[in-house]
């Protein structure tokens, strides 16, 4: 029964870095991957990652580039089983704690989260919106102006 390793506990973890190491984004992802490895997690599915501007200023930051991927881990019996009595979870935290470039992160469950995939493709049509919505706006304003101003 040993050899038969079944992964049952699903988690997300979604990390943000400053937009300005967008060319160290490879290497984050490996870092960060060795971390959730190192903690017998595997890779559950595609990563995905998008820009967005903070609500508020974050180690003299505006924006920032979130990450976000799913893993899974043995579950704690399987874990004691094993004779493996490591707060994967916790050893997570921990190394992500010193990691110097990582400005937030969080690891979450993810059995009621909505799959990545479709948290990407909501994300994108709410941008999408949200041009459309301030392009409006904006025209609406500049209308105003020239009429104020007889243009």
């Amino acid at each position: 029964m040993a050899d038969n390793i079944y992964y049952n506990m699903e988690y997300e973890l979604m990390w943000l870095v400053a937009d300005t190491k967008k060319e160290d984004l490879p290497r984050l992802k490996k870092e960060i991957n060795d971390i959730v490895t190192k903690a017998s997690g595997v890779a559950v599915g595609e990563t995905i990652e998008f820009e967005q501007k903070l609500s508020y200023q974050i180690k003299h930051n505006w924006k920032g580039i979130y990450v976000a991927q799913r893993f899974t881990l043995k579950s704690k019996d399987e874990r004691e089983e094993n004779n493996d009595t490591t707060d994967a979870v916790g050893e997570m935290t921990r190394q992500l704690n010193l990691h110097k470039e990582l400005l937030r992160y969080i690891i979450v469950s993810a059995e009621d989260l909505p799959s990545l995939a479709s948290f990407a493709k909501d994300a994108k049509k709410a941008k999408t919106e949200d041009g459309k919505v301030f392009k409006e706006k904006g025209e609406k304003i500049d209308g105003k102006l020239e009429k104020v101003l007889n243009i």
